[in-house]
């Protein structure tokens, strides 16, 4: 499975554009591989990208 998350509206879509386009649109590719658990998968990669995005607000020590 593959799918586009947006930043600014939070919204999965199919991939179809390439990465140049994606990129311009300010949109991360993200991959995961199908199976009975993809969704899950993909829950656990999105937040922990949030969490990520919380970090970096935090100053460097």
């Amino acid at each position: 499975m593959s799918a586009l998350f947006d930043d600014d509206e939070d919204v999965l879509e199919p991939q179809e554009d390439g990465l140049e386009d994606a990129e311009a649109a300010d949109i991360i590719p993200i991959e995961v591989k199908p199976g009975p658990d993809a969704r899950r998968r993909l829950e656990k990669l999105l937040e922990a990208r949030r969490l990520r995005e919380e970090l970096d607000d935090f100053p460097d020590e």
